[in-house]
């Protein structure tokens, strides 16, 4: 399904959702749970406490659902709800001020039968690869390549512009074009993203 397709597929659906149908709140759970949970593992770096936001958001858009207005897409509309999320959680648990730029990225271990399928050698090479960039390049990069969000979504959630977001997209393809000069057999993995 293609990317705009599965926009107007949300749209449907979070209009739906707004009606009460309860099964379109299911599909959009099942859609973006995982990888909402791994976006806001990058920052907690707790599983638990990551996939309890993400359960706390989908049970607060079912109570709010009628008066919820989306201006951009429904994806965004999640990140940006994930990454206030993680900003509040901070704050009430008094950790010092959220820095995106302090942030590490560590390797995101979600167990999946799909994720247990893949090959573990190649998921890790690609982690590292990805672990080897700059902070906010490698979250950046993350994204736009990984989770399919456009420049001004990315831009949005991060509260930077989206020159930034395109700089920063510059810089981790440079010096991934370094690092996979190592790792040819990743070339293939990063074409088609």
């Amino acid at each position: 399904m293609t990317k705009y397709l599965k926009a107007i597929d949300d749209r449907r659906l979070f209009k739906k959702v707004k009606k009460g149908d309860v099964k379109s709140l299911e599909i959009l759970f099942e859609r973006y749970y995982n990888p909402l949970a791994n976006f806001a593992f990058l920052f907690l770096k707790d599983e638990e406490t990551s996939k309890g936001i993400i359960s706390e958001l989908f049970i607060s858009i079912w109570e709010k659902r009628e008066s919820i207005v989306i201006r951009d897409s429904l994806k965004s509309y999640l990140y940006k709800s994930v990454r206030n999320a993680v900003i509040s959680l901070k704050r009430k648990e008094k950790w010092t001020a959220v820095s995106f730029e302090e942030i590490e990225i560590n390797k995101i271990e979600t167990i999946t039968p799909e994720t247990l399928l893949l090959n573990k050698e190649f998921d890790e090479k690609v982690e590292n690869l990805l672990l080897d960039l700059p902070k906010k390049a490698g979250l950046v990069f993350r994204m736009k390549k990984i989770d399919g969000l456009r420049y001004k979504e990315i831009a949005t959630i991060l509260d930077i512009s989206e020159k930034t977001v395109e700089n920063h997209i510059g810089n981790a393809v440079k010096r991934l074009k370094s690092i996979l000069e190592e790792h040819p057999e990743l070339w293939d993995y990063f074409q088609n993203k």
